[in-house]
């Protein structure tokens, strides 16, 4: 039986993912601030990301620059998320779902559009 709050796609993307050090969390990474990782799924509400060789604690916040395009819109989508589950996948591998945190409407109509082209 699915759980989830709100229906997804399937989709990969490209994500540019920062951690924002001015919260206070403690997270190093091997270099900088910025880690690339890539979506496996999207909904109105948040995206599953897969990983290479991070694990992102639960309840991390970061900053997401995802490729507006295949929504429809011309700007990369800037969207501040909280890490809800992050496992290991394989071969250094995460598989992490994020929570959409104050999603601008702007976003949220592009995606749900895209979501709903998809289902016909």
């Amino acid at each position: 039986m699915e759980s989830r709050l709100a229906s997804r796609i399937q989709i990969t993307i490209s994500v540019i993912s920062k951690i924002d050090e001015k919260l206070g969390q403690k997270v190093h990474l091997a270099q900088g601030d910025r880690f690339k990782a890539a979506t496996y799924n999207v909904s109105t509400i948040g995206v599953g990301l897969h990983v290479k060789k991070y694990f992102l604690p639960i309840g991390l916040i970061i900053d997401l620059e995802i490729d507006g395009a295949p929504f429809g819109l011309k700007e990369m989508m800037k969207i501040r998320g909280e890490v809800r589950h992050c496992e290991f996948l394989k071969s250094q591998i995460y598989e992490c779902g994020i929570k959409f945190l104050n999603l601008p409407a702007e976003y949220k109509q592009a995606i749900a559009k895209f979501l709903a082209d998809r289902k016909k």
